[in-house]
């Protein structure tokens, strides 16, 4: 079943009727295209429907996709900041739903309440909070088994395709796919550029490349320093970046390299992403 809001003229009816604008500063685009909302519900179900897997969805609107995500009638937690659509929940669809629990306010800080559960998350990122959200994923949920996630597409071809500071901080947690362009018009109001859905799966906890908040410090900080100069070479990123002035963790880099025989007139963009996690893995090791 559809959301009770989900045609291009009821969305504008009410929010005409309502007095309502879409809002930039939540990044609100509402999806129009029910082939998307299907798409995103298919594409994602092998990953919870034979697990005890909970759901989660960071940012509910209009409900487009909540409606098809709760009729999986598993405990779903939902993120909604905007009163408007708070209220459109409770009085329409979630009385309906005895399984989902709605979080009101910033995403930001409620997503604490599910850090421990087995969740699967969707989420249509504002594009101000994607990196943040993805990286507070990446580093506070213990449990979770992956996500959907509707971003630019810009973002999602460089985090997928290139090798950036982010791109190889999420790829330590897990693997990340892009599954689809999203083009504009499929949302109202029409935003300037298009979107695209990723997908990110969590490794196992055993092959992640690291374990603890100690593990994430010294991977984070490793890439601060190698990104701080994307053009210099790494031995000169090392020495002049701030995030390293600490003559342990020079040391503990040099050798990391020498171990996994990158050389130290490398650049970053020059590296792979198996080079990165290898040398992070050595490091982690030589610090421990």
């Amino acid at each position: 079943m559809y959301a009770p809001i989900t045609k291009l003229s009821e969305i504008k009816n009410f929010l005409s009727s309502n007095s309502l604008v879409a809002q930039k500063k939540f990044g609100q685009n509402f999806l129009i295209d029910q082939n998307i909302v299907r798409y995103i519900a298919e594409c994602s179900r092998d990953f919870f429907e034979k697990e005890n897997v909970e759901l989660a969805e960071i940012g509910i609107g209009l409900g487009t996709l909540t409606y098809p995500i709760l009729e999986f009638e598993r405990p779903t937690y939902l993120f909604e900041i905007d009163r408007a659509y708070i209220e459109l929940a409770k009085t329409t669809y979630l009385n309906l739903f005895p399984k989902a629990v709605l979080y009101e306010g910033d995403a930001l800080e409620n997503l604490h309440h599910i850090f421990s559960k087995e969740v699967f998350i969707f989420g249509n990122l504002p594009y101000h909070l994607t990196s943040e959200i993805l990286t507070i994923i990446a580093t506070e949920f213990e449990n979770w088994k992956g996500g959907v996630f509707m971003v630019q597409k810009e973002f999602a071809e460089r985090v997928t395709g290139e090798v950036s500071s982010l791109s190889i901080f999420l790829e330590g947690m897990g693997k990340i796919e892009f599954l689809k362009k999203v083009n504009k018009k499929c949302f109202y109001p029409v935003p300037k550029i298009d979107s695209a859905l990723i997908r990110i799966l969590p490794r196992p906890k055993e092959e992640r490349l690291f374990h603890s908040k100690e593990d994430i410090a010294v991977w984070s900080r490793l890439l601060r320093t190698f990104f701080w100069g994307k053009r210099k070479q790494i031995q000169v990123s090392l020495r002049d970046s701030p995030f390293s002035q600490d003559p342990k963790f020079q040391e503990a880099v040099r050798k990391a390299w020498e171990k996994t025989n990158i050389s130290p007139t490398s650049r970053p963009e020059e590296l792979n992403r198996k080079q990165f996690l290898t040398l992070g893995q050595e490091l982690l090791d030589l610090l421990s």
